[in-house]
């Protein structure tokens, strides 16, 4: 259903490979935990910039979906050099040789020291896919037995330090 329509995605780099001619770019939102493969070939606008990122980098990419030619993927997006199609970078990685987030598996003691990069973590990602699943589950059934969702204000007698 996706064949020949106009996409916009946006993600985090996991892994990216520059050519002569074009870019491959896999490419993840955490919504997922499989990458969508970007090609970007030479021409295109925005291409220069982005075959000079690393893994952490964040991308905003305006392509076609078409058919992919590889094993393992049924689809991928190509920007080419034509009008409506561009790859911005959105957030560069300053330093890629310090990004601590290889493509391989982290520990959760290791994912516990950066923190601000855990979201992008296949592990915490699909946590994340779980809890959303099941806090939606649980707001369906008691919505569809007529009850509300009310968020009560909290109320405390402490006496805090500084009152």
């Amino acid at each position: 259903e996706w064949l020949g329509r106009r996409v916009t995605v946006c993600g985090w780099v996991r892994t990216i490979r520059a050519q002569k001619d074009v870019t491959f770019v896999k490419v993840s939102d955490g919504s997922t935990p499989r990458e969508l493969q970007v090609v970007v070939e030479r021409g295109a606008l925005g291409a220069e910039e982005v075959s000079a990122q690393s893994a952490g980098a964040s991308l905003r990419v305006e392509g076609l979906v078409v058919a992919s030619p590889a094993e393992g993927q049924e689809v991928e997006v190509s920007c080419r050099p034509e009008p409506g199609h561009s790859v911005r970078v959105l957030g560069a990685v300053a330093d890629a040789k310090a990004y601590p987030l290889a493509k391989k598996r982290h520990s959760p003691e290791f994912l516990r020291t950066v923190a601000h990069l855990r979201p992008r973590t296949n592990l915490i990602g699909a946590v994340a896919r779980v809890r959303s699943t099941l806090a939606a589950a649980t707001h369906r059934f008691f919505q569809d037995r007529g009850f509300l969702y009310v968020q009560t204000p909290i109320i405390t007698t402490a006496d805090c330090e500084g009152a």
